[in-house]
């Protein structure tokens, strides 16, 4: 008898909360892999699945995983072959079920309620995003939080992501219609980056201003918050490879189907092919500046750093 009420009082939850899928990529992660998916585990969110994908690793992290399989909610997905970060990604976030999406690194910790927050914050926007409490590898913290860096906003403008990115992949939950216009992501661009743009011009991008995550910071994360500067300024061929990215990026922006602004897109992109044949690019620099609010959006630095910023941008290319 009590096992019957208990299995109704748990299809009363599901009702009541629809199914939530998260994506957990994994790869070689086994230091701090299960004290991660333990706080997946014990989120307050009743209904939900958990798919893990991992991309051939050959570390302890297929042994950790394994020992979920008597997980009900729990999806294990080995890759017989390393086909990379952003393709398995990819790959994963196809095997979603649900409405609602969220993102795991496999290294950090999800505070309990995260999943129930961003449930009931993000509405009929396509994405919402929250904060999160910087630690070292020990799991102390570093007493900085992701919005100590940048202005954290609700946003329905793209233009932000051109030069800079506001959402983390491990702060975000989105509608799965966004799927349909954000994949495939786009080769050697940053997942999170482009999700931001595309669900900016959707349904728009909530902020929720609370953090729910522990962002571990060590050696082997993908990307770094707190950079560590080295000696001696960019090589000119680096730079020059920069470039070609951001043009790419900015004609990637453009061409795509939703983009509001594409007569600004434009206007940047050729501005930006000017930089081919010029030392200095006069007028990039002063489209630059007369639009500063909206290309430093999530910025938080002074009006004069903007200025350094721009001229720097401006900068001719050419070999």
């Amino acid at each position: 008898m009590d096992k019957m009420l208990e299995k109704l009082d748990n299809n009363i939850s599901q009702m009541n909360y629809p199914l939530i899928s998260i994506i957990i990529c994994t790869y070689n992660g086994e230091r701090f892999l299960k004290e991660q998916i333990q706080s997946i585990v014990e989120q307050t969110y009743p209904n939900l699945e958990i798919i893990i994908s991992d991309d051939a690793s050959t570390d302890k992290t297929k042994a950790i995983l394994s020992e979920y399989k008597k997980f009900s909610n729990i999806q294990l997905v080995f890759n017989n072959t390393n086909i990379g970060f952003v393709k398995n990604f990819e790959f994963a976030a196809r095997l979603a079920n649900a409405r609602y999406i969220a993102f795991s690194d496999q290294d950090d910790v999800w505070l309990p309620r995260k999943i129930e927050k961003l449930y009931h914050a993000i509405g009929n926007h396509s994405l919402v995003y929250s904060d999160s409490t910087l630690i070292n590898q020990d799991g102390q913290s570093l007493n900085k939080k992701l919005s100590d860096f940048k202005h954290m906003k609700n946003i329905n403008d793209s233009r932000g992501f051109i030069f800079s990115n506001v959402i983390s992949g491990h702060t975000i939950m989105i509608n799965k219609e966004l799927l349909k216009y954000a994949l495939p992501i786009p080769e050697s661009y940053y997942h999170d980056w482009w999700f931001g743009v595309q669900a900016a011009n959707l349904k728009g991008i909530i902020y929720l201003n609370e953090v729910l995550t522990l962002y571990r910071q060590h050696r082997a994360t993908v990307t770094k918050t707190i950079v560590e500067r080295k000696r001696g300024s960019r090589k000119f061929s680096k730079r020059f490879q920069h470039h070609l990215r951001e043009l790419k990026w900015v004609e990637l922006i453009k061409n795509s189907e939703l983009e509001k602004h594409k007569p600004f897109y434009n206007q940047l992109y050729n501005l930006l092919l000017l930089k081919n044949k010029k030392v200095f690019v006069w007028s990039l620099f002063c489209f630059l500046l007369r639009n500063e609010k909206v290309f430093f959006q999530f910025s938080k630095k002074g009006f004069f750093s903007k200025i350094i910023e721009i001229r720097k941008m401006a900068r001719g290319e050419r070999l």
